[in-house]
């Protein structure tokens, strides 16, 4: 469907007052979290925050992309992960009226959004569909192509935080809406999750090495030509596993060069037997993708082969929230923070910021973490 169609159906079928009725006994807080995997992850960290709207026996309720399901095994009893296909959702009619109906049969009681980059045809749909008494959201980052429908949507909102213009880390804007929303002042927590809330640790008898090369972005990839440096630095008795997600090896063959070394084998598993592995790691080296996420919640030491993108949104972390496990490098750019709308030329395929990265700094760092 065209915006403007779907701008049209949903006035007739959501915005009108009529569309939908408060529900005659609300209870429950839903929640839409609609960034990828590695945010959902990150998430994990400031839910219990919103926890404290609950009432005793409700039930907090968390919409996520169809992808983020995967991180659904961290957030255990009393949360309920909803997963929905936000393409599908945008583009079909049918299942957009379907999703709509059982986000209000939930019968929440406060529903809000929780992304600054809110799309106004996906979350604030979403929102108004539970017809919640109680509804926030954070006051929205600019977005030319959907400006007009985010101010008119906003209007919904009992409540709508402002956070600084300048960009911040997600979990500082997750905090301050926690705090606004809450009224209680806390810290910022430490990207770190409690064994409690993880898997079991997958324990080995040999020391291991997790190598995460892949992004969805082949920009934002570090080459193989990196990664075999890594793996030359690495004891000749540690075992090797090279993490990889459905269709990363078909996309970039290239890797498969890293298994002629005997110490590597291709590690396929789920996201739940990955938290499981990394707590038994000597060494994680990712690109910043939900493993190195995962890797710095679960404790394994991590050096994070980053991009100057995302500097400050993504990475580094906070220095409030900073672990000491993890190492981020990146080659600094006047360019940083562009959030990967690279306006120069990319060097060996990839952004700037990635081809021109000191692997020297990358073997000291290994060095640092005892390796």
């Amino acid at each position: 469907m065209g915006q403007r169609l779907t701008e049209i159906l949903d006035y007739l079928e959501l915005w009108r007052p009529d569309s939908f009725k408060t529900p005659s006994n609300p209870a429950g807080v839903l929640l839409v979290s609609s960034g990828g995997i590695g945010d959902t992850l990150l998430f994990r960290l400031m839910v219990a925050r919103f926890q404290t709207l609950l009432r005793k026996g409700e039930t907090l309720h968390l919409v996520v992309r169809s992808a983020s399901a995967q991180a659904a095994f961290l957030f255990g009893e009393g949360i309920t992960v909803h997963a929905y296909d936000y393409p599908k959702f945008l583009k079909d009619r049918s299942y957009r009226r379907s999703v709509c109906w059982e986000l209000q049969s939930l019968g929440v009681r406060v529903a809000g959004s929780t992304d600054h980059l809110r799309h106004p045809l996906i979350d604030d749909v979403m929102v108004r569909a539970t017809s919640a008494p109680e509804k926030f959201a954070l006051k929205p980052r600019s977005w030319p192509k959907y400006d007009r429908l985010l101010h008119r949507y906003s209007k919904q909102y009992h409540s709508l935080i402002r956070v600084p213009e300048k960009m911040e880390h997600r979990l500082v804007r997750w905090w301050r809406l926690a705090n606004s929303i809450t009224g209680e002042n806390l810290l910022l927590p430490k990207v770190r999750l409690s064994p409690d809330v993880l898997p079991p640790p997958n324990k080995s008898d040999h020391p291991r090495t997790m190598l995460h090369p892949f992004s969805v972005i082949r920009e934002r990839q570090y080459s193989v030509k990196t990664f075999q440096t890594v793996l030359n630095a690495l004891p000749v008795d540690m075992e090797v596993l090279l993490s990889a997600g459905p269709g990363d090896i078909d996309r970039n063959p290239e890797f498969l060069q890293l298994l002629d070394d005997p110490r590597v084998r291709i590690d396929e598993s789920s996201l739940e037997q990955k938290a499981a592995t990394l707590q038994d790691v000597q060494l994680l080296v990712s690109v910043d993708t939900s493993i190195m996420h995962l890797g710095v919640l679960a404790g394994a030491p991590t050096i994070c082969l980053a991009t100057a993108a995302h500097v400050r949104d993504s990475v580094p972390y906070d220095d409030r929230t900073m672990p000491d496990n993890v190492i981020f490098l990146y080659h600094d750019m006047d360019c940083r923070m562009c959030l990967g709308n690279c306006i120069l030329k990319l060097e060996d395929d990839r952004y700037p910021c990635i081809a021109r990265l000191d692997l020297q700094l990358v073997l000291d760092a290994i060095v640092s973490k005892g390796i």
